[in-house]
Parts: structure tokens; sequence; C-alpha cells
């Protein structure tokens, strides 16, 4: 994942997930929307360092970056609270505990 994330992101440390968009039409009413690449040793790494459940934490780490394929992103702080309300309530409707406490200050 080290090397992904260098490759891909000029960051030179593993990261959680990695998306990569396609959005190809494959059939007619299926689009192809990308690959996501998870790092099971940083996610579960992070379930405990964030104290929240495993499966909790996989499921966060798909839908964020599920929603980086759709085209959300989280650079600018308005971006961030839109994509971090978008992952609360999807975790809910799952229901898993919520992943932020969204603060709009």
């Amino acid at each position: 994942m080290s090397n992904l994330n260098f490759t891909y992101r000029q960051c030179n440390f593993p990261t959680n997930i990695l998306s990569f968009q396609y959005n190809q039409v494959i059939k007619k009413n299926h689009i192809l929307l990308g690959d996501l690449i998870l790092c099971k040793n940083v996610i579960e790494q992070e379930a405990i360092k964030y104290k929240k459940n495993i499966y909790s934490r996989w499921a966060h780490m798909i839908i964020h970056g599920t929603l980086h394929l759709l085209g959300y992103d989280h650079k600018e702080k308005n971006e961030k609270l839109q994509m971090e309300s978008i992952e609360n309530k999807i975790m809910l409707y799952f229901n898993y505990p919520l992943p932020y406490v969204l603060n709009n200050n």
C-alpha cells in the first residue's frame, strides 16, 4: 500500500484506502465506477486507535472510497463537511455508529 500511495499520491506511507475512478459503461445501465484498494493492516490499526468496531471501520472505509469513486472529495472544508455528512447517513442506514461528529464551525 505504501508503494501505491507513493506512486499515485506522492505520499510515502501506507493509507487505509485508495480509490481509482474509471466511470466506464460496461453494459447498458451498468457502469464500472472504478477500483478500491484497501489496506487490512491500516484499517485494523485505525479501528483500535479510534476505538471503533472492526466491522464498522471496514464499512466506513468502503463507503468512503465509494464516495470518492462517485466524485466526492474532502480537500476543501465545505467538501469535507458534505462528504462526512453523507458518510454518517449511509453508516446509520446500515445500522453502524457515526464515524464523525460533525461540527460546522
